[in-house]
C-alpha cells in the first residue's frame, strides 16, 4: 500500500534540502516516501526535526541565503556570466572589492567583462578562492571534457588479491599486478584494470571484520596488504624475520589481504628494530613523504589508535572520538611510524607499477568506490562531511547508503556505509571528494567511478529501516563532475562512470557533455538483443561481465538465477521465466557466433564481436578465458559465499604459457586493430570527398 503523501511544509522542507518526497522506481511506478523516512533523512542532514509537524518551524528558521555560493564552477575557466554579474552587483552594493586568489597564490582580474567587452575572462584550470568581504567561495576551473579513453583499445581485468605465482604469498600483491600488466602489454593491451586497492583494517586490528574492497576504511590511502614488502625494500623475505612468514594460511585457494597487511606490519617492525641501512632508508623516505603528504601522520595516528583500542569508536575516549589523539601519550610513536612507512612504501610501489605498466603500453585503470566504512578514517577525520551519525556510531547504526528495490534485489540493498553530507562537504570545500580523486589519479591513467549515479543522487536509508524504506538525496553533480574533470586533467587521465542499473537519463547526458565514458555489459544486454550483434555505444567501456555478475560460463548455465532463487529473490514463476529468457539468449548467441555451444569458444567469439564495435575499450576478465564458474562476488551475500577472496585457478606463469588464454586475447587485439583501421579509412574517405 502506498504511504500517504506528506504534508506541504514537510514536502517544501524536503525539496529545499534535496530530499525526494516521491520517485519513479525501477518498474516505472511512482512511489511516495513516508513521512517517517523524510523526517529521519532531514534529521540526518542536520535539520532540527523530530516529527513532521516540526517542518514549518524549520522552514521559518532557515538560514538567510549566503551572499556567495560555497562553490562556483567555471567550465573552461569561465564563470557563468549571470553569476559573475550578480557577484559584481553585490560587491558594488556593499562597496567591497572582489578578490580572486588563484591556486598559485597570484591575484586574478574581474570575473565579468569590463565595459565594452563581450568576452568573459578565462581563468587557468585549478582551484581558486573568491573573496568578498568575509564571504568566500571555492572556484573550480575545469576543462569541459576529460581525456577520452584510448580509441579501439582493450585491456584485461583481474582482482589483485586473486593473482599468484611461484612466490608463496598470503595474497596477490602489486608485484603480481605489474607482472600481469607486462604480460597483457606484450599482447597489445592498453589497460590493466583491477578492484579497489584502498585502505582497510588488518587482521591484527579487526580479526572478525568482514572486508570488501568497496567498503574501505579510507578512499585516500592504500591497503598495505597489497605491498610486496621484500620487493620494496630489496630484501630476501627471510631477512624480514617474522614478517617474512608470508606462506599461505587458512582455507586453500583463498587470499587474505587483511592477514597480508598484518604480515607487512610485522616485517616493517622487524626491519626498524634491527636498524641498519634498511631502517635508515625507511626513515629518510618517510621523512620526505611527510613533506609531500603531511596528513599521513594523522592517518597513521588513527590506525595506531585502532590497533590500541579496537575499531569500535564507541569504546574510545571522547577526546579521541573528537579527533584529538596524541602521539607518544595516547598511542606509541613506533606504531605511528609503522603505518607511515607502510603508506610510503605502498605509494611508491603503486607509482612503480604505474610507470612499469605504461612502459609496457598497458596503463593502470583503478577503481573509486562510492563510499567507505562508517568506522573508518574518513568519517573520523572529516566528520562535518558525513551525515547520519555521531562520530562514535557503529556501522549500521546511523543513516546508510544503498539502492531501492529492482528486478535483481526485490527488497533493495543496504551497503552499510555513511553518506557524504552534500551541504557539509560542499561548505568544507570538498576535502573528501578531492582527496579521494587526487589519491587515485596521481597514478591511474583511467579511473572507474563506481555508481557514478551517486554524483547526482544517492539512496539514503534511515537507521533501523529496511532498504525499501529509504529515499533519494540530491548531490551537486555539476560541481562533483568539475572536480573529477579537473583532477583527471592534472594527470592526463580518463574517467569511466559505472552507469549500470536504473539510471536517470540526466546522468548520462552529463557524462556525455563532460567526456566520462559509460559502461556496456554484454550479459545485461544479451537477453534483449534478439540475436542481433551487440553494438556498445561509441566511446564506451565494453565488458562481457563484471565483478557483480555471474562469470560468463556461469551466466550461460544460469548460475546467477540459481543464486537469486537461493537468496529468496525469485519465486517459482519468476525463476521459470528467467530461465526461459536465458536459454533463448544462449541459443541465439550460439547461432550467431558460429554454432559451438562451448563457453570458451563463445566467450572468445563474443570478445571478438565487441572488439569490432565502436566501443573505445573492451575489457576482458581473465577468469572467463578458462570458463570459471565461481564468481568473485555474489551481491546480497555475506556468509553464504566467500566474496572478494578467491584465488584464480591459474597462476600468472600458467596464464603466460596457456594458449587458451593467449589466443582469445590475440584475436581481440586483431579485432581492435581492424576496427581502428576501418575507422581511419572512413575518416580518410570523408576528407578526400
Amino acid at each position: 500500500m502506498r504511504p500517504p503523501a506528506p504534508g506541504a511544509p514537510l514536502r517544501r522542507l524536503a525539496a529545499s534540502r534535496g530530499v525526494a518526497a516521491s520517485y519513479d522506481d525501477a518498474f516505472g511506478q511512482r512511489r511516495s516516501v513516508s513521512e517517517e523516512t523524510l523526517v529521519a533523512v532531514l534529521a540526518a542532514l542536520g535539520e532540527p526535526i523530530e516529527r513532521a509537524s516540526d517542518a514549518a518551524s524549520c522552514l521559518a528558521g532557515a538560514e538567510v541565503a549566503e551572499a556567495l555560493p560555497p562553490v562556483i564552477v567555471a567550465w573552461e575557466g569561465r564563470v557563468p556570466r549571470k553569476l559573475g554579474e550578480q557577484v559584481a552587483t553585490l560587491a558594488a552594493g556593499r562597496s567591497q572589492e572582489i578578490a580572486l586568489e588563484l591556486e598559485d597564490g597570484s591575484e586574478a582580474g574581474d570575473l565579468v567583462p569590463s565595459s565594452g567587452s563581450g568576452r568573459r575572462p578565462r581563468l587557468p584550470f585549478g582551484l581558486h578562492r573568491l573573496r568578498l568581504g568575509d564571504d568566500a567561495a571555492l572556484v573550480v576551473s575545469a576543462p569541459q571534457r576529460c581525456r577520452p579513453l584510448e580509441p579501439h583499445s582493450w585491456g584485461v581485468f583481474a582482482p589483485a588479491y586473486a593473482l599468484w605465482d611461484e612466490r608463496d604469498t598470503l595474497s596477490g600483491d602489486l608485484s603480481h599486478l605489474a607482472r600481469l600488466a607486462s604480460f597483457a602489454g606484450a599482447l597489445g593491451a592498453a589497460y590493466v584494470a583491477t578492484l579497489p586497492l584502498l585502505a582497510d583494517y588488518a587482521t591484527a586490528d579487526a580479526p572478525e571484520a568482514t572486508t570488501s574492497p568497496y567498503s574501505p576504511l579510507s578512499r585516500m590511502w592504500w591497503n598495505e596488504g597489497y605491498l610486496d614488502l621484500a620487493g620494496a625494500l630489496g630484501l630476501d623475505p627471510a631477512e624480514l624475520g617474522a614478517g617474512g612468514e608470508t606462506g599461505r594460511t587458512g582455507t586453500a585457494g583463498f587470499a587474505d589481504v587483511a592477514a597480508a597487511a598484518t604480515a607487512v606490519r610485522a616485517g616493517l617492525a622487524a626491519v626498524l628494530q634491527q636498524g641498519g641501512p634498511a631502517a635508515g632508508r625507511l626513515r629518510s623516505g618517510v621523512e620526505r613523504f611527510r613533506s609531500e603528504r603531511p596528513d599521513v601522520t594523522r592517518y597513521a595516528t588513527f590506525r595506531a589508535a585502532a590497533r590500541a583500542a579496537g575499531i569500535d569508536r564507541a569504546a574510545w575516549p571522547p577526546r579521541w572520538r573528537r579527533g584529538d589523539i596524541r602521539v607518544g601519550r595516547d598511542v606509541a610513536a613506533a606504531e605511528v611510524e609503522l603505518h607511515e612507512c607502510a603508506q610510503w612504501l605502498t605509494d611508491g610501489q603503486v607509482a612503480g607499477l604505474a610507470a612499469a605498466s605504461e612502459a609496457a603500453g598497458c596503463a593502470l585503470m583503478l577503481d573509486l568506490p562510492v563510499g567507505c566504512r562508517g568506522d573508518g578514517y574518513d568519517t573520523w577525520a572529516f566528520p562535518s562531511s558525513f551525515a547520519g551519525g555521531a562520530p562514535e556510531s557503529r556501522p549500521g547504526e546511523g543513516t546508510t547508503v544503498g539502492a531501492p528495490p529492482d528486478r535483481f534485489f526485490s527488497g533493495g540493498q543496504d551497503w552499510g556505509f555513511r553518506p557524504l553530507d552534500p551541504a557539509g562537504e560542499r561548505r568544507a570545500g570538498y576535502p573528501v571528494v578531492r582527496g579521494s580523486l587526487r589519491h587515485l589519479l596521481r597514478h591511474a591513467k583511467a579511473l572507474r567511478i563506481d555508481h557514478v549515479l551517486g554524483m547526482q543522487r544517492l539512496w539514503w536509508i534511515p537507521p533501523g529501516a529496511a532498504p525499501s524504506e529509504g529515499t533519494y538525496v540530491s548531490y551537486p553533480a555539476d560541481e562533483l563532475l568539475a572536480l573529477a574533470c579537473l583532477e583527471a586533467w592534472r594527470h592526463g587521465a580518463s574517467l569511466v562512470g559505472e552507469d549500470l542499473g536504473t539510471v536517470d537519463p540526466a546522468v548520462r547526458r552529463l557524462m556525455g557533455e563532460h567526456g566520462v565514458a559509460g559502461m556496456r555489459v554484454a550479459v545485461f544486454e544479451l537477453e534483449g538483443a534478439g540475436g542481433a550483434p551487440l553494438q556498445p555505444t561509441a566511446g564506451s567501456c565494453a565488458l562481457v561481465d563484471t565483478h557483480d555478475t555471474a562469470t560468463f560460463a556461469g551466466w550461460l548455465d544460469g548460475d546467477d538465477i540459481t543464486a537469486r532463487i537461493e537468496l529468496g529473490l525469485l519465486d517459482g514463476a519468476a525463476a521459470r521465466t528467467a530461465r526461459r529468457r536465458r536459454w533463448r539468449a544462449r541459443r541465439a548467441l550460439v547461432h550467431r557466433l558460429g554454432g559451438r555451444d562451448d563457453p570458451r569458444a563463445l566467450h572468445a567469439a563474443l570478445l571478438e564481436e565487441l572488439g569490432s564495435s565502436a566501443a573505445a575499450v573492451v575489457i576482458a576478465s581473465l577468469e572467463d578465458l578458462w570458463a570459471e564458474h565461481d564468481p568473485q562476488n555474489i551481491p546480497g551475500t555475506v556468509g553464504e559465499h566467500r566474496n572478494f577472496a578467491r584465488r584464480m585457478a591459474e597462476s600468472l606463469g600458467a596464464m603466460e604459457g596457456d594458449g587458451d588464454v593467449v589466443e582469445p586475447l590475440r584475436r581481440l587485439d586483431g579485432a581492435r586493430r581492424q576496427a581502428g583501421g576501418a575507422c581511419e579509412g572512413a575518416e580518410a574517405g570523408k576528407l578526400s570527398t
